[in-house]
């Protein structure tokens, strides 16, 4: 790693909140995990709900021991980093392999427009990143590509299919299936994703439509 294990007290980083809760979106949807949301964001998505996030204020600047301390307070083995956008955290690789060395399973979400070189010298096994590509170029960068372990897609009025069928995403769509999350629950976003799961299931590709279970059940 770039930094020797003797600087990690020195490491601090732009934490908005740290909270236990269950997992609301996506595959991990019901398992009880641990959340660490980080400042700062690089898009700015119309129907956010997360904007105090990166409005550069609502955060507390937090030491790498402080982070790790809090985490294990509330002993579970389940830790998501999201934001804001997480990669846009210089140090994110920093935080990241020490959640690992101390066996968590680590959840990245993540819009898939950065990287951090860092990430190559990260054991992948409990590392687990989501990528949720973003309107209206729907970029993921392509260094990111090969550690994407899930893709979900917002089904909002800008998503089609051809968005979702990418060259760059085909070989991960076609090895799994993939999630697609009708935009804040609304009706008419769950019966566009009913139409596009009969699309992708056309040319045989399969997907699973799950919502904001956490919106649902009155959660963070």
């Amino acid at each position: 790693m770039r930094l020797l294990k003797k600087d990690l007290h020195k490491e601090t980083f732009k934490v908005v909140e740290i909270f236990r809760t269950v997992e609301g979106e996506g595959r991990w949807v019901g398992l009880p995990v641990v959340f660490i949301r980080l400042e700062g964001c690089n898009l700015r998505c119309s129907w956010c709900d997360t904007t105090y996030s990166y409005d550069g204020r609502s955060y507390t600047n937090k030491t790498l021991e402080e982070i790790l301390k809090e985490v294990d307070s509330h002993n579970l083995k389940r830790v998501c980093i999201t934001g804001g956008e997480p990669f846009l955290t210089p140090n994110l690789d920093i935080l990241v392999k020490s959640l690992l060395d101390k066996n968590y399973f680590v959840f990245i979400e993540t819009n898939g427009t950065l990287w951090n070189e860092g990430f190559k010298e990260l054991n992948t096994d409990k590392l687990y990143i989501t990528c949720s590509p973003k309107p209206p170029l729907y970029f993921v960068n392509k260094e990111l590509l090969p550690y994407i372990k899930e893709l979900k897609f917002i089904v909002d009025e800008n998503l089609s299919i051809n968005h979702i069928i990418k060259p760059d995403f085909i070989d991960i769509i076609r090895n799994d299936v993939i999630v697609l999350q009708p935009e804040s629950n609304k009706p008419e976003m769950v019966k566009k994703a009913l139409n596009l799961q009969d699309q992708l299931l056309q040319i045989g590709i399969e997907s699973r439509i799950i919502p904001q279970c956490h919106k649902v059940l009155g959660l963070p």
